[in-house]
């Protein structure tokens, strides 16, 4: 599953990520991140422990990607790619730019969106900065909610305003000239079959860390449906393509007759029973993680209620 964050540099994506990993990094305990490159956790521990101290990263200081796993009560449910897209296409002008186009096709691979809004900027932003800053973005987003109409896959997406600490109330922000920009954008979403959508606010700060699992939780819930079936697709074909070789091959080996072999090299029946045995653990990863949708929706559900995200 891939999950793509856009926004302009300073944006506050830095100390969002510094945020969520100090949060929810190596959580045993509930829903938890993790991910194996020790240099990056490293490195998102110590962001997340110098805004403690009140130093704020540079947008440099974080890897473009990540690849993480969802952890509930310590066990590694789903995989996903967490991509920060660093390309100048938010700054062109034209939508054929090279650059431009490596975001639309970026965009149209991703299982989610989140859109990253300066909280500082968007409450300033005249006609002409808004259409400068944004215009792109709009199209790009636009263009990849009309392909997966066509073809049929869902578009879960998170506009994420940043900053809300710099604000007593948040009215200032949901009503701020850069919200307000992609309107259109958002109405479209609410009457697609296809998409869904979020308005939060995030702090990150030495006073403290406020809503940054509402984006994930969100992509990760509205997301995972499209993961499981691809998911379940892959291991059938891999079940039909062992079962062509010998139709009683996998009935074979669900009855316990395939468990050790002899010989140096693998044999057929020998690479179905370990692809078996994958599958099998993986499907009931997969029984987990459909087993805490309701849970996930749950979640979701108490956030608008307390009025942390607007769903749409």
């Amino acid at each position: 599953m891939n999950i793509l964050m856009v926004g302009h540099s300073r944006a506050g994506k830095t100390s969002y990520m510094a945020g969520l990993y100090k949060q929810f990094g190596d959580e045993r305990e509930g829903y938890g991140l993790w991910m194996s490159d020790s240099n990056k956790r490293e490195n998102l521990n110590r962001l997340g422990q110098g805004i403690e101290r009140g130093y704020y990263p540079n947008g440099t200081d974080i890897a473009s990607q990540y690849q993480f796993y969802l952890q509930y009560d310590d066990e590694l449910l789903i995989p996903f790619n967490w991509y920060d897209y660093r390309g100048g296409a938010l700054s062109e002008s034209s939508k054929y730019s090279s650059d431009a186009q490596d975001l639309l096709n970026r965009m149209n691979s991703a299982d989610a969106l989140i859109v990253f809004l300066d909280g500082e900027k968007i409450t300033q932003m005249t006609d002409d900065d808004l259409e400068e800053e944004y215009d792109i973005l709009l199209w790009a987003i636009q263009n990849t909610i009309s392909k997966r109409s066509k073809d049929g896959t869902y578009f879960p997406v998170s506009f994420i305003i940043t900053k809300g600490d710099l604000y007593p109330n948040y009215g200032i922000l949901l009503d701020s000239p850069g919200l307000n920009y992609f309107m259109p954008l958002i109405k479209n979403i609410c009457n697609s079959t296809n998409a869904a959508g979020m308005i939060g606010v995030v702090e990150v700060s030495r006073e403290g860390i406020s809503n940054v699992f509402s984006p994930l939780i969100f992509s990760l819930y509205y997301g995972m449906h499209h993961y499981i079936k691809a998911r379940i697709e892959s291991m059938n074909a891999e079940i039909d393509k062992y079962n062509s070789y010998d139709p009683g091959l996998i009935d074979d080996f669900f009855v316990g007759l395939d468990h050790l072999f002899g010989g140096d090299s693998k044999t057929d029946r020998e690479l179905a029973a370990e692809s078996m045995e994958r599958i099998q653990e993986e499907n009931k990863k997969l029984e987990t993680l459909k087993a805490l949708s309701s849970g996930m929706e749950e979640i979701l559900r108490k956030l608008v209620e307390n009025d942390m995200i607007i769903k749409f």
